[in-house]
């Protein structure tokens, strides 16, 4: 088992062990992960060294201050990075990364990335206003055996939950207090786990075994789950007036569009001239109208987004952290990707090789939904013929 390594350390100080002693063999150059702000009331991202490696950073903190993709593809969209980097991800934040690499907005060349088995995120508004000492513990005790509970739309519906498609996982769930698994699926990981120091693990197949045990039913029930609570919610917002009430608090300052790591466009066509118009156009508007809300063009603004982005949406929650209003609008992206995506038969972020749908052409691909338009055809010619 070359790929697999047991590494003895207890929950996060043997994660950060394990990043310091990578660092010390220079295995890697320099770690890019969170650690607390100066405050100590939040978190930041850092990019740290051996020599400037923080005591207050963590490999798994317990909210997601800023999605780690939009930090790697500012990092690295100008060009490659000149020193081998570890980049330490949620499983969220890695597939949006795949994703934006395909999309060529990040360059992974001397990138390794690293992801684990994540139990879910508290809502930063929660977290910084609550008893953080007692939040901290209960979502440390919660690594190995994935019983976290939040109130976050996005972790609530998740059922993608490991680093599956990192160069290194570090796989928490069903591991001991004694240590935990580090796998490798990549030359990249490969190369670099040759070289860690694991421990001998004599069990290390029956902890194999009892992972895959708990994972198959964890994977059962956030599926099931997953699919619930977006059904509910699609009945919800069924219809116009329906989809108007959910975005009835929005105050349209397009923090989501913002925050949401799939929207990479430096020049936006909703913040654009192309919406601006004169007092007279608003004018007449709100005259056939019986009144216009403003900012006008609010609903555009949402469907354009879903349009744009929802084939690649990896259901993050950083478009509804970001919300002032407190709209649930990770579930409505979440849905309406999951339906996109099942038109295509496509996981965002799943493989570096699997191509984005709208760039590739599958012959015959929408042969179900355009029958009805060749049977309609076909008969047209018929009549013709005739």
């Amino acid at each position: 088992m070359d790929d697999i390594k047991w590494l003895q350390g207890k929950g996060k100080l043997g994660i950060k062990a394990f990043f310091q002693d990578i660092l010390n063999k220079g295995l890697i150059d320099s770690v890019l992960m969170p650690a607390k702000n100066k405050k100590g009331n939040s978190y930041a991202w850092f990019l740290m060294n051996k020599d400037g490696f923080l005591e207050t950073s963590d490999p798994i903190p317990p909210v997601m201050t800023i999605q780690g993709a939009n930090i790697l593809k500012n990092m690295t969209k100008k060009g490659e990075s000149w020193s081998k980097t570890a980049v330490v991800l949620r499983p969220c934040e890695l597939r949006a990364v795949i994703e934006l690499t395909k999309l060529e907005q990040i360059n992974l060349e001397n990138i390794i990335l690293i992801s684990f088995d994540c139990p879910g995120a508290y809502p930063l508004t929660h977290y910084i206003s609550g008893d953080q000492t007692s939040f901290d513990q209960k979502f440390d005790s919660s690594l190995y055996t994935a019983s976290f509970e939040t109130e976050r739309n996005a972790c609530i519906a998740c059922n993608q939950f490991t680093g599956q498609g990192a160069d290194i996982q570090l796989c928490l769930l069903g591991a001991s207090d004694d240590g935990f698994m580090i796998s490798a699926s990549s030359a990249k990981g490969k190369e670099l786990l040759q070289n860690v120091d694991g421990a001998k693990a004599d069990n290390i197949e029956t902890q194999i075994k009892k992972r895959d045990e708990l994972m198959g039913k964890l994977q059962k029930e956030k599926d099931e789950k997953r699919q619930t609570i977006l059904d509910r919610f699609k009945d919800t917002i069924y219809g116009p007036e329906n989809l108007l009430n959910v975005f009835s608090a929005c105050i349209n300052c397009h923090n989501c569009r913002r925050a949401c790591p799939i929207c990479f466009c430096s020049a936006c066509y909703f913040e654009s001239k192309a919406l601006n118009s004169e007092a007279d156009n608003q004018l007449n508007r709100a005259s056939r109208k019986q009144g216009l809300r403003m900012p006008p063009d609010l609903l555009l603004f949402h469907v354009g987004r879903m349009n744009h982005m929802s084939i690649s949406c990896v259901s993050c929650g950083a478009c509804e952290d970001a919300c002032p209003e407190n709209i649930p609008i990770s579930l409505m992206f979440s849905l309406v990707g999951r339906d996109t995506q099942a038109v295509f038969d496509y996981k965002p972020g799943h493989s570096l090789e699997e191509p984005i749908p709208f760039v590739v052409y599958k012959n015959e691909e929408f042969k179900e939904s355009e029958a009805h338009y060749t049977k309609r055809h076909q008969s047209a010619c018929n009549c013709n013929t005739k």
